[in-house]
């Protein structure tokens, strides 16, 4: 696991989300990143707690409360075990004490890994000072595009168009609800 410190913006960068909805996890208190010089800095437990609750978020439309419950959880499992990260997390909940508890099967270890592979590219994501631009900026952005050009090859207009297109119309199918039946366990 990588020790990393990020502001809210590189943190929104590393979890492919916006500045705005990683925000809106930390007022809700889903998230609870730690503050430093009046700056929210996130560590990769806090990533790691904002991952799970914006898969959640997006599989099953959970409320903050809810979602706040369960990235609790985790963090307390992940800072109690020394053992090795699991790769499927089975978060239990119970609408009230002895009542039957449903079940959630979270694939932590992908998740995980989706959060370390888009760390390695931290570099990417530059810590740039609020207000106005610095100078050179303009040129230092134009260097950037014109590599990632280079990098990208022979590629026409229509199929970077393609390429956008089917982005957005991956991210507008609704999700897909299914019930699979277990065989009972007896406990003992």
């Amino acid at each position: 696991m990588r020790t990393v410190q990020l502001k809210l913006k590189q943190a929104s960068a590393v979890l492919e989300t916006s500045p705005k909805e990683l925000q809106n996890l930390v007022q809700f208190g889903v998230v609870k990143p730690k503050k430093r010089a009046g700056l929210f800095v996130f560590d990769t437990m806090t990533l790691y707690a904002a991952k799970l609750a914006f898969f959640l978020k997006t599989a099953l439309g959970a409320n903050t409360e809810l979602l706040s419950e369960f990235t609790e959880a985790l963090l307390d499992r992940l800072l109690s075990s020394h053992e090795e990260q699991a790769s499927i997390l089975v978060f239990k909940s119970r609408p009230s004490a002895g009542g039957i508890a449903v079940e959630v099967r979270v694939p932590f270890g992908e998740l995980a890994r989706q959060v370390e592979e888009r760390l390695q590219r931290l570099e990417l994501y530059k810590d740039l000072p609020r207000g106005r631009k610095r100078a050179g900026w303009r040129r230092e952005f134009l260097a950037t595009l014109r590599e990632a050009a280079r990098n990208v090859g022979d590629v026409s207009p229509d199929e970077v168009l393609k390429a956008v297109r089917r982005y957005r119309n991956g991210k507008k199918q609704s999700r897909e609800v299914t019930v699979e039946a277990e065989p009972e366990t007896t406990r003992a």
